[in-house]
């Protein structure tokens, strides 16, 4: 009963904590999305969001992309054995079913990357729904990367990444890190989202294909 009651005095004081930092929040001001909309015409795309994540804090965006890859590397490296076995049997309806569903996710993964410049969308989106399919795919036709090196797969991974890096480089030469010329900023963004987009594919994929232990 003691153990019981201690419970639920500290439960009551985390709501009691919880409503008083609700309580006397400051009311919202704003000011940080008149700030991008100000400068939104600058950034080289017309959407808030993706001029945020890919413009004015892309050095955030290039570190999240980085912890994302690191986390697929220590999968990999701290647990060789886990990856996902298959179901290998020949299924012609599923067969049939995979050759109209793969075509429109990849359609809608590219909508997704080319809206995300004037609404909401962009690599992010469009890599989560590139992923499924990837995944779809390996379930039903485990021997199709089978080809594909270790090595490629890596690169791939990486690739969204390094170009990210690379643009920065190119961009602190002439001027300030990830800081991209007006004339061409709408272009280098489109490339980085593009390249992004197909790296974090393969890494959201790679999470769940590894995800799950071979018994063999």
């Amino acid at each position: 009963m003691l153990y019981k009651g201690v419970l639920w005095c500290m439960a009551a004081l985390f709501l009691g904590m919880l409503f008083f930092m609700v309580a006397t929040m400051p009311p919202f001001s704003p000011k940080l999305d008149t700030l991008v909309q100000a400068d939104l015409a600058m950034s080289g795309v017309s959407h808030d969001v993706t001029a945020v994540l890919l413009n004015f804090r892309a050095l955030d965006t290039l570190l999240e992309v980085g912890v994302v890859l690191l986390a697929l590397m220590g999968i990999q490296v701290v647990s060789p054995h886990f990856r996902y076995k298959p179901y290998t049997e020949a299924n012609t309806i599923t067969d049939i079913y995979i050759a109209i569903l793969l075509p429109v996710i990849i359609l809608s993964a590219l909508y997704l990357l080319l809206a995300g410049s004037y609404k909401s969308g962009g690599a992010f989106v469009a890599s989560a729904l590139l992923a499924g399919g990837i995944i779809i795919l390996k379930l039903t036709k485990p021997k199709l990367f089978v080809s594909l090196e270790k090595l490629h797969l890596r690169f791939l991974s990486a690739l969204g990444l390094l170009f990210f890096v690379g643009i920065g480089v190119l961009t602190l030469i002439e001027g300030l890190f990830l800081q991209y010329p007006l004339s061409y900023a709408s272009t280098l963004i489109l490339m980085i989202e593009t390249l992004l987009m197909f790296s974090l594919a393969i890494i959201l994929a790679s999470f769940f294909i590894n995800a799950v232990q071979d018994l063999e």
